[in-house]
């Protein structure tokens, strides 16, 4: 079967009986144009199935109207909560949002990369994938659009032409904040569960873990340090990793809520109960961890604010591509709930 022809400008204005500049005109919005006219215009391209080519156009104009995202991994509701705030920031200031995710691969993430520059975005906005090389990057991004990382940091050294923005959290303070809490409970066996030391994130988060530990005079066990993927499946099926040798930790602090909801899952699932005779601590506070059984001690970022965050450097860029590049950190708090106890006598 024949392909169909694609309808052009010059068929909408013939079929109306106006000019191609006139259809143009309409397309953007303009008030020259009689409103007789644009429903007319209107009317003939839905009649024809006309699809604006906004890239194309973008090209033309040599602007965009589009800023692309590519996240690490949309199964984890932090990253949904994420996207819906930049997706809100974007649609305020009148762009799209072209939306990728790499699945926690660095090759994949190369060619979501790729494929969205395709489209011309204005900007791009990146929470990079575990091991995300920043030559590699720059590689397929080049050096004229704007780049905006976030959280994770990119690995090695970037071309000296190469400049990013970069928005992030204060992981170390807040896993410090969090060990403080259990170490106040009364805890002193405390893991640091989920997680990949890839993850400058997850090292970050470590880091503050062994700060609090260290300034108690407690120097945390080899065993008490659990590697998982950070899902929340992966980590309930790491759960018996923290019981391998006697005695046992009596609360853990988590890379991530999602890890934390994992974990809270395998503990019940061995007969202990959370708040009770285990703590448990997350990281981000996404919308669950507030109506979770028990509720989550958890670490808020606020994650659709950060999204909001994130859209406004980039398009900030966008707008004044010769400012300094400075990195933003974003402070955190904890936040106490039902999901930590002191330790059992």
């Amino acid at each position: 079967m024949a392909l169909r022809r694609k309808v052009t400008l010059n068929d909408i204005a013939g079929a109306c009986g106006v000019s191609r500049a006139t259809v143009s005109l309409v397309l953007r919005g303009s008030p020259l144009v009689h409103a007789d006219t644009r429903q007319r215009v209107e009317d003939e391209m839905r009649r024809q199935g006309y699809v604006y080519n906004r890239a194309a156009a973008g090209l033309r104009r040599r602007e965009s109207s589009s800023i692309a995202l590519v996240i690490n991994d949309l199964s984890n509701p932090f990253f949904a909560e994420f996207a819906a705030g930049v997706d809100e920031a974007l649609a305020a200031a009148g762009y799209v949002t072209l939306l990728g995710s790499s699945g926690e691969s660095a090759e994949r993430q190369q060619a979501v990369l790729g494929t969205l520059l395709e489209y011309h975005p204005a900007a791009i906005i990146l929470s990079p994938a575990e091991v995300s090389e920043a030559s590699r990057v720059a590689r397929v991004i080049g050096r004229s659009t704007p780049l905006l990382v976030f959280n994770r940091r990119l690995v090695g050294d970037a071309p000296t032409d190469f400049a990013y923005d970069f928005l992030g959290l204060d992981n170390r303070a807040g896993a410090r904040q969090a060990t403080e809490h259990l170490l106040a409970l009364g805890h002193r066996r405390i893991a640091f569960f989920g997680g990949h030391l890839d993850s400058s994130s997850c090292r970050e988060r470590r880091l503050g873990y062994q700060d609090a530990m260290r300034e108690a005079g407690i120097e945390p066990e080899p065993q008490w340090t659990v590697e998982s993927a950070p899902t929340r499946l992966e980590a309930a099926a790491q759960t018996g990793a923290l019981f391998v040798r006697d005695p046992a930790p009596t609360a853990a602090v988590c890379y991530n809520d999602a890890v934390a909801l994992g974990l809270m899952q395998g503990l019940i699932r061995r007969g202990r109960h959370p708040g009770h005779d285990f703590a448990v601590t997350g990281f981000d506070d996404i919308p669950e961890a507030a109506v979770s059984a028990p509720p989550l001690t958890t670490v808020g970022v606020e994650p659709r604010a950060r999204g909001r965050q994130a859209a406004t450097l980039a398009l900030q860029r966008v707008r004044d591509p010769g400012a300094a590049h400075a990195p933003v950190i974003v402070p955190v708090r904890l936040i106490e709930r039902g999901s930590t106890c002191p330790p059992p006598a």
